[in-house]
């Protein structure tokens, strides 16, 4: 890529949407960051409880914080920030990222936030995350997808797994929980190995 205006053109480019079965994704706008919904989520302990973000676990997070990282996603050229919607009813549920984009190397970092709590269990992180990596494996041409997960999060752990993610390694009493720690489970995946349905 020439330079980095077209790396952003490219990684998120006018009109783009992804869509799973389930659910569709679109860049998430400052109309989201002002949605109340979405600060509630992050206010609520179960929702980020897994997210290993310790300054929305102390306190309950102010607005200034989420737009502040808000608006440094915004203005980045290597992450993919999106919105992540019910297809059937059009709901906003979550968000999605694609972070740490490298065109040169191939490689990006993905994560998830299901923020609607009614949507846990129900194949949603699967289908996001499966239409996410579809789109950086075959839209963007990248090579390796990387993630994480806290071991107290199983779910997530099996939504990577089931999507043929393979654990590459764990970092051990990294992270910190409800005055404990646990571990952190480090995930890869390679074009040929995603299994999407």
């Amino acid at each position: 890529m020439d330079g980095d205006l077209n790396n952003v053109r490219l990684l998120c480019p006018e009109g783009l949407c992804l869509k799973g079965r389930l659910t569709y994704a679109v860049p998430f706008t400052r109309a989201h960051m002002r949605n109340a919904t979405y600060l509630f989520w992050l206010r609520d302990r179960d929702v980020v409880r897994t997210l290993n973000l310790p300054a929305y676990m102390s306190t309950p997070v102010s607005e200034k914080t989420v737009e502040d990282y808000c608006q440094r996603i915004f203005a980045s050229e290597r992450d993919l920030f999106l919105a992540l919607h019910d297809a059937a009813t059009q709901r906003f549920i979550g968000t999605l990222k694609a972070a740490n984009v490298d065109f040169y190397h191939g490689l990006a970092d993905i994560g998830i936030m299901i923020g609607e709590k009614a949507y846990w269990g129900r194949g949603f992180a699967s289908d996001a995350i499966g239409a996410l990596a579809r789109h950086l494996f075959d839209g963007l041409g990248l090579r390796r997808l990387t993630a994480g997960a806290m071991a107290i999060n199983p779910a997530m752990i099996k939504v990577f797994e089931k999507l043929g993610f393979r654990r590459e390694g764990v970092l051990r009493a990294h992270d910190r929980y409800d005055g404990g720690t646990c571990d952190h489970v480090l995930f890869g995946c390679l074009k040929d190995e995603l299994r999407c349905p």
